[in-house]
């Protein structure tokens, strides 16, 4: 502001906070605004400056940030998540204060803002707004269609790239496993990739991160039954690999653990992979054994490593997640084993398939523990479910 840096299409000065209609489906200059950010490049919304960009200050006692976010939720389609609000306090507590609204780029863009609108006569307006230096206007159909093809292109090139990471990590796994086994295999990859300032994480940040996210699991747990899995097999040793780091019980020979393997996999853009052996200590009884207790297990921890690892990077960016069972040979039947008063058998009434189908989900950003719950049991009952086994009985 000192400096006089004009409005731009990543920059709105705003004399007052926001107003809103006491009637839910008014249109909203609020939502407007985020999405017309949402849609350029992301930038900031700055309450407190006016036009002649000088300090007039707002009170930030006065600023409703849950009906700012109720506008963007209810008013805007699809939902662009990731808005953060930054209150900056004048030194002293003197005033005059100001609040800022930080819109990120959205990987959804086109958002549309609907809502009634009284010009003319009353109407309802469905609108993509977008900003053209100090300007906000609307996307005519042609930007609109243009906007739509780059967000499937985005889509594809973000699927290819996490279906590539799942068969590089089932490709490793399945050519170090020992012995006719099933391996659980999840990969989670940032829908918006690290910006390039962020350094590569450390040896010794990728340590704590998976140390904390192992804690994490172990809080959140709920009615995910039975012990830690990765702090029990692997050795939070870290070892450097190309632009990642990994922590496994088997890649090397000297330090090879014999009993249930397991590995770890955290990229410097962000990509995490989790790959653990389902059949250690279970009976082959005609078939490839699965561990469903460990498996729902594994899946938490992942779903947790991914959100620590994705805060340690600093990413406000939602994960996409998948999840496979992966076995060297389809000719053998998966058969499902659960914990059973102490002791592991073959579950009854379950479907026994050659092979089961990836499972996906997606983790918004700034996911709180039930939303990580929630989404780690959407992965495990995807797979399950092909079993025919119903969590909830």
């Amino acid at each position: 502001m000192a400096d006089k840096l004009a409005e731009s299409d990543d920059l709105d000065w705003k004399e007052h906070l926001p107003s809103f209609a006491p009637k839910p489906g008014i249109w909203n200059e609020f939502a407007k605004d985020v999405a017309a950010m949402a849609n350029t490049r992301g930038g900031l919304l700055v309450y407190g400056v006016s036009d002649q960009i000088e300090l007039v200050g707002v009170d930030l006692a006065a600023a409703n940030k849950k009906q700012m976010l109720s506008a963007v939720r209810t008013g805007i389609q699809p939902y662009i998540s990731g808005v953060d609000f930054i209150e900056l306090f004048a030194p002293g507590d003197g005033g005059p204060d100001v609040l800022v609204v930080d819109v990120p780029p959205s990987e959804m863009a086109p958002h549309f803002q609907y809502g009634w609108e009284n010009k003319d006569k009353d109407r309802v307006t469905f609108n993509a707004p977008y900003r053209i230096k100090d300007d906000t206007s609307y996307m005519p159909e042609h930007q609109v269609a243009r906007a739509y093809r780059e967000r499937f292109a985005r889509q594809d090139a973000a699927d290819a790239l996490l279906q590539a990471c799942l068969r590089q990590t089932t490709e490793t796994v399945l050519s170090e496993s020992e012995g006719l086994s099933a391996w659980l295999v999840i990969a989670a990859r940032l829908a918006r990739q690290v910006p390039r300032m962020v350094p590569p994480p450390t040896q010794q940040e990728a340590k704590y991160t998976l140390h904390e996210a192992v804690g994490t699991a172990r809080r959140i747990k709920g009615d995910f039954v039975g012990p830690a899995v990765l702090s029990e097999i692997l050795s939070n040793s870290m070892s450097v690999g190309l632009r990642r780091w990994v922590d496994s019980s088997f890649l090397v020979p000297d330090r090879r653990i014999y009993g249930r393997d397991a590995m770890v996999e955290l990229h410097h853009d962000g990509t995490v992979t989790v790959s653990a052996e389902l059949s250690h200590g279970l009976p082959p009884d005609d078939g490839v054994p699965v561990n469903t207790q460990v498996l729902r297990i594994v899946v938490l921890e992942a779903v947790a490593l991914a959100d620590t690892f994705r805060r340690r990077l600093a990413a406000d960016s939602s994960l996409d997640i998948t999840a496979t069972v992966a076995t060297a040979s389809t000719g053998n039947r998966l058969l499902p084993f659960g914990n059973g008063l102490g002791q592991f058998a073959l579950m009854a009434n379950t479907r026994r398939p050659h092979r089961l189908l990836p499972t996906s989900t997606e983790l918004a950003p700034n996911a709180d523990d039930t939303a990580l719950r929630d989404r780690a049991h959407e992965l495990a009952s995807g797979l399950l479910h092909q079993f025919g086994i119903d969590l909830h009985h």
